[in-house]
């Protein structure tokens, strides 16, 4: 086998039972690697009748086949497990180390079940996987225990953490590497909480890659490297990470202000824009395995209320779920914000989302004191949300801290009143900071049909619909509108395909921008010798995308459920998109015809799902009623 070491390790921390599983090298092929790849061990293993948080529940980390590759974007890997936020199948996405760490230890992921009996670290040796208990770690935030292991396991081992959200089992609990880099999304750190898992390590040294074509891959290498580094998208992210577009998308109505009830605000938009951070607060810049773009930001605030020491500083999305979205300009206040939720273990985008729908169920008098326990949620107010709400929320401490600790669908279902219609989630899982209003209404349709929730990243979409990239090889030039549904669910069967393929080949989605189709086919076939043509592999994209939606399937989830709510269907109210409506049924009903999917079920019909390969799926679902 090539590229893939064909080795998953397996383990079930209650009966402290290691083992393995060696999937034929057509399965690779056929599902990718990655979230594909646990996608279709979930299917095969899962119970599907287990809690997100139970013993039973499976837990999965996935490498993709070019892990290890020194490439620029290749050293992601996936997370993967039901959510305990919106009790869908999950996939997170992580940048970093551990990825080649991993595949250098001789596996291409690990699979969890079980409960260890007391608080443990699972230990990544070479060709070995073992149980240590830990208890001294319980309890510890993310930055003291990488520190610690560190210490106990050398200073070259890679870490992956849950801080006090993962073990108090906050739905939106997120995994962090090293400190910095997240498996954010879906709450897959409550569930290594729930497991008494603090940590998974691993400390080995590189070791060589079998690959199919050694001479093309290092072809490879040296056409592309340049290339992605020189790529705009690269040269913007170096110079100011992600948040440098955040003003420019302030203009066309990207950026979601106050809870979405806004699309624009100059103050913001220079306030918190990466140049910005990069003038005021900036000391170096960060990376992961083998690229050269190195987009991370590292920061510093000197001195006030949000002062931190030199370490992580926020993404595009941090800046604006805790800028923006709160009605705040103050750009400390969201790097402290950041170190935060780091060092407590929780994804930012839910958290800053949860308060906004708080602040404003606040202001509509739905919240009270009765629920806040006396603490006055207002806007812009960073003070509280510091130092108060966010440390509440981890510990799930006092009547706000339980409430906003289920995340804004799930407390808005507990306060009532009409309070989840102005949530923005879909599936339970808050939308990211791109409002589709003013963004692309294709966004709002590839939010909608996500497995997982709303998601910018599951698909392509957002960057095909802003022109970041265009795809000849397999009959994608348009020039696209944003404001408009024209083209959008055509669109987003193409971009579902190619999210699928980038997640279950852990490629970042911001280096490989700059590749074409082609060169996406030949890194496959050169690495792993998958024997890919673009169309096998669009296939195999397509393949990922419609399982995921079988086991929604299995879960309870159906076509109503792509959906809504009812702030994302109200038109933007100021800005160039003010006043127009997304056309989001009249869409919704196109892509399920382009792709043949039930109008009702929400997945693919019977002939379509066997033509891709999946007939034991379509026999299993398509005899059941719905």
């Amino acid at each position: 086998m090539y590229g893939n070491t064909g080795i998953i390790a397996t383990i079930d921390l209650g009966a402290r039972a290691v083992g393995s599983i060696e999937p034929e090298e057509e399965l690779y092929a056929r599902f990718i690697g990655g979230s594909g790849l646990a996608a279709k061990l979930f299917w095969d293993r899962a119970d599907f009748a287990a809690e997100p948080l139970s013993p039973g529940a499976l837990l999965l980390f996935m490498n993709g086949p070019l892990a290890g590759v020194k490439l620029s974007g290749a050293s992601r890997m996936c997370a993967a497990a039901r959510s305990p936020l919106t009790g869908a199948f999950a996939d997170s996405s992580c940048g970093g180390y551990f990825a080649p760490a991993l595949r250098h230890a001789g596996f291409d992921g690990i699979v969890v079940t079980g409960r260890a009996e007391r608080p443990s670290v699972l230990v990544v040796r070479q060709g070995a996987v073992a149980l240590e208990e830990a208890p001294d770690l319980w309890g510890m935030g993310i930055e003291e225990c990488t520190a610690v292991l560190r210490e106990r396991y050398g200073k070259r081992c890679r870490t992956l953490v849950i801080g006090p959200a993962g073990e108090n089992l906050v739905p939106f609990a997120c995994i962090m590497h090293e400190g910095h880099h997240a498996f954010g999304r879906c709450g897959i750190g409550a569930v290594m909480g729930s497991k008494n898992l603090k940590a998974v390590v691993t400390a080995v040294d590189a070791a060589a890659m079998s690959v199919a074509d050694p001479d093309r891959v290092k072809e490879l290498i040296r056409e592309l490297t340049p290339r992605i580094k020189d790529h705009l998208i690269s040269q913007v992210l170096h110079d100011f990470g992600s948040p440098g577009n955040l003003e420019g998308h302030m203009y066309t109505g990207d950026v979601p202000v106050k809870n979405w009830t806004s699309n624009f605000n100059e103050e913001m938009a220079e306030a918190l824009t990466g140049s910005t951070l990069s003038d005021k607060y900036l000391t170096r810049t960060g990376t992961c395995a083998y690229c050269a773009v190195a987009c991370k930001r590292i920061v510093k605030v000197d001195e006030g209320p949000f002062a931190v020491p030199e370490g992580p500083g926020p993404e595009y999305e941090t800046v604006a779920a805790f800028g923006t979205l709160l009605d705040s300009a103050d750009l400390a206040a969201v790097c402290k914000a950041n170190r935060v939720c780091n060092d407590l273990g929780m994804d930012t985008i839910t958290a800053g989302a949860t308060i906004a729908w708080a602040m404003e169920a606040f202001e509509r008098g739905n919240l009270t004191a009765e629920h806040t326990g006396g603490t006055e949620l207002l806007w812009g107010d960073m003070d509280t949300v510091v130092h108060r709400v966010l440390p509440d929320m981890a510990a799930r401490r006092g009547p706000l801290g339980e409430l906003l600790s289920l995340g804004s669908a799930g407390a808005a279902a507990a306060l009532g009143g009409g309070a989840i219609d102005y949530t923005v989630q879909c599936k339970g899982l808050e939308a990211p900071m791109h409002d589709p209003r003013g963004g692309g209404h294709g966004h709002a349709l590839a939010y909608a049909m996500s497995p997982r929730g709303a998601c910018h990243v599951a698909t392509a979409m957002h960057f095909m619909e802003t022109g970041a990239c265009n795809y000849p090889e397999i009959g994608f030039e348009f020039d696209l509108e944003a404001l408009t549904s024209e083209k959008k669910p055509e669109t987003l069967a193409l971009a579902a395909a190619i999210g699928s393929i980038e997640n279950s080949a852990c490629l970042c989605q911001y280096a490989d921008r700059a590749l074409t189709i082609t060169e996406m086919v030949e890194l496959f076939n050169a690495v792993a010798g998958y024997g890919y043509t673009p169309e096998t592999m669009m296939e195999a994209g397509l393949r990922v995308f419609h399982l995921k939606r079988c086991i929604n399937y299995r879960f309870g989830f159906t076509a109503a459920d792509d959906d809504l709510t009812k702030r994302m269907r109200e038109p933007a109210r100021d800005g160039d998109p003010a006043g127009i409506e997304i056309e989001f049924d009249a869409m919704k009903e196109r892509f399920y015809g382009v792709m043949s999917m039930d109008p009702q079920r929400g997945i693919a019909a019977a002939e379509i799902l066997v033509s891709l390969g999946l007939r034991e799926e379509s026999g299993l679902l398509w005899e059941k009623a719905p």
